[in-house]
């Protein structure tokens, strides 16, 4: 009979892809993991990973396991959390940075307000966000980029309003606003190429521009203002830095003849199962604006 621990070690050993990794994931020895992988897989009567070591890569029968049987973890533990004290709720949420930094904190704390109980939550970039989605390690994962991966669900969901950061005193923060061409010769500091924040430039402001210097890429928003603050470039981010304590004080906007926005976005894998708090989390952020906390 096939057991939830044999489809769990399924599960770690796609992800990780080494029985090594996996075991020590899910704190069993190798020949646990080894053995569990060959009773499903004797079960089922199929070959669920091509061997090419030192990794196993999902086979096409793997890979139609795989969302079944996640699903049948999250209803497992569904089940256990029901007759666990006080029934609670588990939930895999991701952010990109922009979004994790600025936004997360006020909904997770609104979130938690109405529902009694919070998320697991973990800030990473774009690109990160998606593979850990597609590994189904995360439920529900908000971006700030673009996503056209086929497996994954996606819908706009906030709207954000892009600025150019300088120093406090820079030349071109002079109130007048400025035609991107006039950004031509600016030393750009510039967050990481695989971040919705750098795509985003790359494909607008930065299309209009070309060439530009990048000078430094930096992986944290944080990072990036504090080598602005210093003068070493200007950099192009969410007019949601402007909250921050002490902005003013510290940097200023070169105002442009032209607006930029983009769209945060709620992402899901297709294949994903559905569970009562995913739900849950999926229909308060539909509802939840940060501007009317």
């Amino acid at each position: 009979m096939m057991t939830l621990k044999q489809l769990q070690v399924f599960l770690a050993v796609a992800r990780y892809q080494n029985l090594g990794q996996a075991a020590e994931a899910l704190f069993l020895t190798k020949g646990a993991v080894s053995q569990a992988l060959q009773e499903l897989e004797r079960h089922l009567g199929v070959r669920l990973f091509d061997r090419v070591h030192p990794h196993l890569r999902l086979n096409h029968e793997g890979a139609q396991l795989w969302p079944l049987a996640d699903e049948m973890l999250q209803r497992g533990e569904a089940i256990e959390r029901l007759f666990q004290a006080g029934g609670a709720c588990f939930l895999n949420v991701g952010a990109s940075k922009t979004i994790g930094n600025y936004l997360l904190p006020q909904l997770l704390h609104d979130f938690e307000r109405r529902y009694g109980w919070l998320p697991r939550a973990q800030i990473a970039n774009t690109g990160r966000l998606l593979e850990l989605a597609e590994a189904y390690a995360l439920d529900v994962v908000l971006l700030e980029g673009e996503q056209h991966r086929p497996q994954m669900a996606a819908e706009e969901w906030l709207q954000d309003e892009m600025a150019v950061v300088a120093c406090r005193g820079h030349a071109l923060a002079d109130g007048v606003a400025h035609a991107p061409a006039e950004l031509a010769g600016q030393r750009w500091i510039l967050r990481e190429p695989n971040s919705g924040t750098r795509a985003y430039f790359e494909h607008t402001l930065g299309a209009l521009i070309a060439p530009y210097s990048v000078a430094l890429s930096l992986s944290s928003t944080e990072a990036v203002l504090g080598t602005v603050e210093r003068g070493l470039g200007i950099t192009f981010a969410s007019r949601l830095v402007a909250e921050l304590p002490g902005f003013s004080s510290r940097f200023s906007i070169i105002r442009l003849t032209q607006s930029f926005s983009r769209t945060f976005s709620l992402c899901w894998h297709k294949a994903k199962y559905h569970s009562a708090s995913m739900d849950s989390f999926i229909r308060f952020c539909r509802e939840w604006s940060p501007t009317n906390q």
